[in-house]
């Protein structure tokens, strides 16, 4: 134990010794002097005075430390600093221990010890201690932590979502089905009411019954305002003329039709039968399916795949796809095909696709 008069005497000598050394450079003199009059403590910082010293040479060793990125030495100091009853010895806790564990857990590289350790310390300071180092660095990083609206909107929305379906497989599943919708830029939200339904159905029909809810809607119309796309939809008109220029020259296109290739053959043959009854002669089809577009979303992707075929023996289907390519290429797009007719056909895209009320 030390009284005022020993703090003071022993404070005022370890100063006059260290402080030359840090400002000469000489930083390894300066922590051995330091911790010389740290062992006198011996590891007692309960009392007043033992621990008002033992702050001032520990917070002194860190600070030294972190001068020559002895990061390591710097946390051995850190937890014999969080030893301390500061609310004891000072009457309150300004959230050093903790600022000095965030901060030497972030230069080592322990990025979520330092976000934890730098949150308490900045709620116990009020932020005060967030520059203790002389650096703004911590509390710029943990600003880069914080949420932004938007993912503050995005977890509200699964919130929302995991409230109503209870288990979490399924929440994710169902919450990765909606984005897809919404992300698509086809559906309206009375459509993805009806899509939701469906696959909700056909995949968990034991939740059934939670379509039912007044909620939905409303959840629905989050999912819409967080996920669309808020830019003009500039890549998919490119992409859209293109294939309005192959339907000027006797192609079916569609965009997003069914879920399998055998779907999308399906109703481009029943259209080519159409047109021909009219008259038109036509060379062959081209379109991606909805679930084509949905794995480019879920493999963060920017390579959209066609299908593709011809109606007739003359073009063939290689004559087909080098069509697509070519008029895919003057449109702008990077295009990936190795005129193997059993590979698609990757047209590059950045998907922008938003849903127009006037569709």
């Amino acid at each position: 134990m030390i009284d005022f008069d020993t703090y003071t005497k022993l404070e005022n000598e370890w100063y006059n010794q260290k402080q030359p050394l840090v400002e000469t450079g000489k930083y390894k003199e300066a922590i051995s002097i330091t911790e010389n009059y740290l062992e006198r403590l011996s590891g007692d910082y309960g009392q007043e005075w033992s621990g008002k010293l033992g702050k001032q040479l520990l917070t002194s060793l860190i600070n030294i430390s972190h001068k020559i990125k002895d990061y390591d030495y710097a946390l051995q100091k850190c937890v014999e600093l969080s030893k301390i009853d500061f609310n004891k010895i000072l009457g309150h806790d300004g959230g050093w221990a903790e600022f000095y564990l965030g901060a030497t857990y972030y230069e080592l590289g322990n990025m979520e010890k330092a976000k934890e350790y730098l949150l308490i310390a900045k709620k116990k300071s009020g932020g005060r201690c967030m520059s203790l180092l002389g650096t703004d660095k911590y509390k710029q990083f943990l600003k880069s932590c914080e949420p932004s609206k938007e993912q503050v909107k995005m977890q509200k929305a699964f919130d929302k979502l995991s409230k109503l379906f209870k288990d979490e497989e399924i929440t994710e599943d169902i919450d990765l089905f909606i984005k897809n919708m919404v992300k698509s830029g086809f559906f309206s939200e009375e459509d993805m009411l009806i899509g939701l339904r469906n696959f909700v159905e056909y995949n968990y029909e034991d939740c059934s019954s939670k379509l039912k809810s007044k909620q939905l809607p409303s959840i629905l119309s989050l999912y819409n305002e967080v996920y669309s796309n808020k830019k003009e939809p500039v890549n998919f008109r490119k992409l859209d003329a293109a294939f309005h220029q192959l339907a000027q020259n006797g192609f079916v296109v569609q965009h997003a039709i069914g879920n399998t290739d055998d779907e999308g053959f399906e109703e481009c043959k029943d259209e080519a039968i159409e047109r021909m009854d009219k008259g038109e002669d036509m060379v062959g089809c081209c379109f991606y399916t909805l679930q084509a577009l949905f794995d480019m979303f879920e493999n963060e992707s920017n390579q959209l795949l066609l299908s593709y075929g011809n109606f007739h023996d003359t073009p063939d289907a290689v004559e087909v796809g080098n069509c697509i390519c070519t008029q895919l290429k003057e449109a702008g797009f990077e295009v990936i095909w190795n005129k193997d007719v059993n590979t698609k056909i990757a047209v590059c895209i950045e998907w922008d696709n938003k849903y127009l009320e006037s569709e």
